[in-house]
């Protein structure tokens, strides 16, 4: 008994053709529905059509396996057995009508180093749909992960480029389409705006270009501190315009580097607006640092790639979810992790900085969810913008984790229905570790990257909704990390939460 994968048929079928009207006279192929399978509406099915083909001949093997069909023998060939030798008897090669194009996109360039041999579409794998889906996803036509399997999600997002671009819908690529991705791509600058910039951090801080509405106090006051209501107010409405100029830039940082540079900007905001000169709150009066900046083209020690990770430490990059990068940094040779702009502010801990806040709520027990993840581990009704969420992972007394409030939305009896929150983190690229420390280890095996993470909630303050709705990193090569579970509560034993504020 002999079998066909699915793979193998569309393997066979990737440069044939099959006209219908020879099909419909073969009475081996009686059975099969042509109209539903001519896609397209040629009479010819080809390229993509294949896969739904395979589909349909599928219904009719007995294996009980949608990757494979049972075809039996040459003396005695099963039901399927016999439409399949039918197909082979009547497809025809097709004429290769592009062999060689000139593609100036890396990636492409070096997935389809001859140019397109034979279409891709549905069910197709390897190399060259890998290319395709980074095309796509850079032109913003998909979020799925570069996988290099050619599944629904990747025909849609061609679908939806070919119709942008008036191609015919075929979702298949063949060399028109291939060349018109190519034209696309090359056309694009990926880059942040900041990252373009020849003092990024200049770039940032130059609130007036960048929108920002001018910060108002209003008090007749002579004296500010982080503990006056008015200053508190202020920024509570400064983290929330700032953010979305964070966002813009893809401002990458991890967690208590977000919550530095949002404090450390309005610092700047405010004497620039208001003359207010406030202190910095976690050094107390100590010698202030400047700001570690890094870009793709000035990395600063950060994790960048997994090639030059190997090539200067001996390391390779094993951590679970990262196949897509890997993909497409063997493709791209100058394709970096470092989106936008990181920021690092040197020689503090997330630790340094939750012990020097204030705290407005402290660990209670009662909060204790008991692995319910409906219910946060913090009082979200007394939450306001600009409040600093640091969770103690082991319950040692020690903070190594920081969400940023963005913004509480409440209904009108007071009670929060929902919370944006701003995170930074970063992996060990190295293995699959959640520690949030790498004293003693170098940045470099650190991959950097920011989340915004929305909550809604219900009457009795249960979550009911929790969705990751900015990342600075592409969803087309990594998934999203963070929800409530991980900014509104602790899952681990022993783990608590606190609310303070700067000052």
């Amino acid at each position: 008994m002999s079998t066909l994968s699915r793979a193998d048929f569309l393997q066979e079928m990737a440069n044939k053709s099959l006209n219908l009207e020879r099909a419909r006279r073969e009475p081996r192929l009686t059975s099969l529905n042509w109209t539903t399978l001519d896609l397209n509406r040629n009479g010819v099915i080809s390229g993509s059509e294949f896969t739904y083909l395979f589909t349909a001949l599928d219904r009719f093997d007995v294996n009980g396996s949608s990757l494979s069909l049972d075809l039996g023998s040459n003396t005695a060939p099963t039901p399927v057995g016999r439409m399949v030798a039918a197909l082979r008897e009547l497809v025809t090669t097709l004429p290769v009508t592009n062999p060689s194009i000139h593609l100036l996109d890396r990636a492409l360039a070096k997935a389809f180093p001859r140019g397109l041999t034979a279409s891709l579409g549905r069910g197709s794998i390897g190399t060259g749909v890998v290319a395709v889906q980074y095309t796509l996803g850079r032109l913003g036509y998909l979020q799925a992960l570069c996988d290099g399997s050619f599944g629904e999600l990747t025909e849609q997002a061609l679908l939806n480029f070919q119709a942008a671009r008036g191609l015919a819908t075929t979702g298949s690529v063949d060399t028109v389409v291939l060349k018109a991705l190519d034209t696309a791509v090359v056309a694009l600058d990926l880059r942040a705006p900041a990252a373009k910039a020849a003092d990024p951090l200049a770039y940032l801080s130059n609130f007036r270009s960048l929108g920002l509405p001018i910060l108002t106090i209003r008090s007749t006051a002579e004296v500010f501190t982080w503990a006056s209501p008015e200053i508190r107010h202020a920024f509570g409405q400064f983290v929330g315009f700032y953010w979305e100029v964070m966002k813009r830039n893809r401002v990458e940082g991890d967690c208590k580097n977000i919550a530095l540079f949002f404090m450390d900007q309005f610092r700047k905001q405010l004497a620039e607006d208001r003359l207010i000169q406030l202190p910095h709150p976690v050094l107390r009066g100590a010698a202030e640092k400047k700001w570690i900046i890094a870009t793709s083209d000035k990395t600063r020690g950060l994790f960048s790639r997994a090639d030059q990770l190997l090539r200067t430490q001996g390391l390779r990059v094993t951590r679970p979810g990262y196949g897509a990068i890997l993909k497409v940094q063997a493709l791209d040779s100058e394709h970096s992790m470092l989106y936008g702009v990181n920021v690092h502010y040197p020689e503090i801990s997330a630790n340094q900085v939750a012990k020097s806040c204030t705290r407005l709520f402290d660990w209670n027990s009662s909060y204790d969810n008991r692995g319910d993840s409906s219910k946060p581990e913090l009082p979200v009704n007394q939450l306001a913008a600009g409040n600093l969420i640091f969770i103690d992972h082991s319950g040692d007394g020690r903070f190594d984790h920081t969400v940023t409030v963005i913004k509480v939305d409440k209904d009108s009896a007071g009670r929060t229905r929902k919370l944006v929150l701003a995170v930074g983190s970063y992996d060990d690229v190295r293995d699959a570790s959640s520690a949030t420390s790498v004293e003693g280890v170098g940045l470099y095996i650190v991959n950097t990257y920011s989340e915004e993470v929305t909550v809604e909630f219900n009457e009795l303050g249960k979550i009911t909704s929790s969705v990751v709705t900015y990342a600075s990193e592409p969803s087309y090569l990594v998934d999203t990390r963070y929800s409530a579970r991980t900014t509104l509560m602790e899952q681990q034993a022993g783990g608590k939460l606190i609310v303070a504020r700067w000052g």
